[in-house]
């Protein structure tokens, strides 16, 4: 499976972004709420973190591989969950997704259904069934991604930025690999690749650090 891809934005349509690397170009399937903030991206490289699934008729019909990213690894756990939603599919979430996730989180946190039903494609009996099913999953998503805490990176190295996407697609959340990442670069300032970062993380979690 492919979980994150970087290249050069060459294109956004409708629904997707044309991303090319290394002569391939590749059809990625994006949120609602992307669209006007990746505009000005176009023409420099920009990282998507996705998911891949099929779609199509699992009836004697084809079935297509499709790659749908975001910009931030929190909004793909968001859509994980989101997508678990009866009834909602994969493109009817991506077009519901016309929010960033703290906000559709918070109103489902909060039981707010008139909130969700403006969003696209979600009409009251789908709000309701959405807060029915995520309500009381999702407020990891409503505090990680308030101001406060993308601030907590501002300092980050590029290398420090790498190590800290690397943690989180082994599982670790963002809140702990963030606090990880700057008590090991206090102790050890001389850690200049992601990698060793990740190996020192890890060697302090098993105590031997």
């Amino acid at each position: 499976m492919i979980v994150r891809i970087t290249g050069q934005l060459i294109e956004l349509n409708a629904d997707s972004a044309i991303l090319e690397r290394d002569g391939i170009c590749y059809e990625i399937l994006i949120p609602a709420f992307l669209m006007e903030s990746l505009q000005p991206n176009i023409n420099t490289a920009v990282t998507f973190y996705t998911l891949e699934y099929l779609e199509g008729s699992g009836v004697g019909g084809n079935l297509f591989p499709k790659l749908i990213g975001f910009t931030d690894p929190t909004d793909r756990e968001f859509f994980i969950e989101f997508v678990k939603v009866k009834g909602l599919g994969y493109r009817k979430a991506l077009r519901a997704f016309a929010a960033p996730a703290r906000d559709i989180a918070g109103a489902i946190e909060q039981s707010d259904s008139k909130w969700l039903t403006k969003l696209p494609e979600i009409g009251k009996r789908s709000a309701e069934q959405i807060i029915a099913s995520l309500k009381g999953k999702l407020n990891q998503f409503v505090w990680n991604q308030m101001p406060t805490q993308t601030s907590q990176t501002d300092d980050f190295t590029q290398t420090q930025q790498q190590a800290l996407e690397i943690l989180i697609q082994l599982g670790e959340k963002r809140s702990e690999a963030i606090q990880m990442i700057t008590e090991i670069c206090k102790k050890n300032p001389q850690l200049d690749d992601a990698g060793a970062i990740v190996e020192a993380v890890y060697k302090q979690k098993a105590g031997r650090v």
